[in-house]
């Protein structure tokens, strides 16, 4: 059965939401570490040598830098 609800951190503070979205859409992005390689996004932190979850891991990232 298919449900219509929304996730449950839609129904926080709006402004939350909505930065979480842009966040997400941003993915590696949003962080100072990443290079763009041959079109394709990749984590730039020499902690990081497996790529694991790497484009989509961005501000989720345990070597997220944001300065």
């Amino acid at each position: 059965m298919r449900s219509n609800a929304v996730p449950h951190y839609f129904y926080g503070d709006p402004a939350d939401v909505v930065e979480k979205l842009e966040l997400d859409d941003l993915g590696c992005r949003a962080c100072l570490s990443h290079r763009l390689v041959f079109d394709r996004l990749v984590c730039g932190d020499g902690r990081n040598d497996r790529q694991v979850g790497v484009p989509r891991v961005g501000h989720r990232c345990k070597w997220f830098r944001d300065q």
